[in-house]
């Protein structure tokens, strides 16, 4: 019966989780927009201080979620996660890294041309190491090991079918890219279906991480230099 009831809460903690972790991501950045308002309100409306600001709470959110994943799951479980479990194929693999990096890039190059996204000033060295190497390390890192590699493995030992682990954890993973931005929401949603059947199918994390630091990379690339 012991056991039983530890493997229950488990269950429940997991789809728990596929809320809260949105939940935490949002209110983190409305602190943070909050606080720089009443602070600082002049650096309020500049894009540069509070895409700083917001993408600084990002980072730490997503170590600390990490510390929460990492803290359950030991050093052995967040290795299991990670290394692929069925062989190499490069054709999938290589289908998943296009499609993925086509439609994000595609959905910044049309949020930059009709001005969803607002121009940043010029960037110093500080700011190109932290847009262009620690957000997308931490975001391809921490984003596929929790959305991919431990939810949709949680939603499976469930009993969840492959499409609705997918779907599940493609609702949250949209959900923590900010409630308020429908577009970005909707990208999101279909990337993560993109990732999800990609997982369930090859089960090797590795090529959504680097799929996912690449395509951040070019993300902030667009967004610091606008060459649309």
């Amino acid at each position: 019966m012991k056991r039983v009831s530890e493997k229950s809460v488990g269950k429940d903690r997991s789809l728990r989780d596929l809320i809260y972790f949105p939940v935490v991501y949002n209110v983190v950045g409305l602190i943070i927009v909050g606080m720089l308002f009443a602070v600082s309100p002049e650096h309020f409306v500049a894009p540069e201080i509070l895409n700083a600001a917001l993408y600084l709470g990002v980072v730490v959110t997503h170590w600390s979620l990490f510390y929460v994943i990492a803290r359950r799951s030991g050093k052995e479980g967040i290795k299991k996660i990670i290394v692929p479990k069925r062989k190499f194929r490069w054709l999938p693999s290589l289908l998943a890294f296009v499609s993925l990096n086509v439609l994000f890039t595609a959905y910044m190059i049309l949020a930059l041309a009709y001005g969803r996204i607002p121009p940043w000033g010029k960037p110093d060295l500080p700011q190109l190491v932290f847009y262009l190497a620690l957000n997308p390390i931490t975001a391809g890192f921490v984003e596929e090991l929790i959305w991919r590699g431990y939810f949709i493995e949680k939603l499976l030992a469930m009993g969840k079918t492959e499409w609705k682990a997918i779907i599940y954890s493609s609702v949250s993973f949209a959900f923590i890219h900010g409630i308020f931005i429908p577009d970005k929401v909707a990208v999101t949603f279909l990337f993560g279906l993109i990732a999800g059947a990609y997982y369930v199918r090859e089960r090797n994390l590795p090529v959504l991480m680097v799929s996912h630091v690449v395509l951040d990379v070019i993300a902030f690339a667009l967004s610091m230099f606008r060459p649309i």
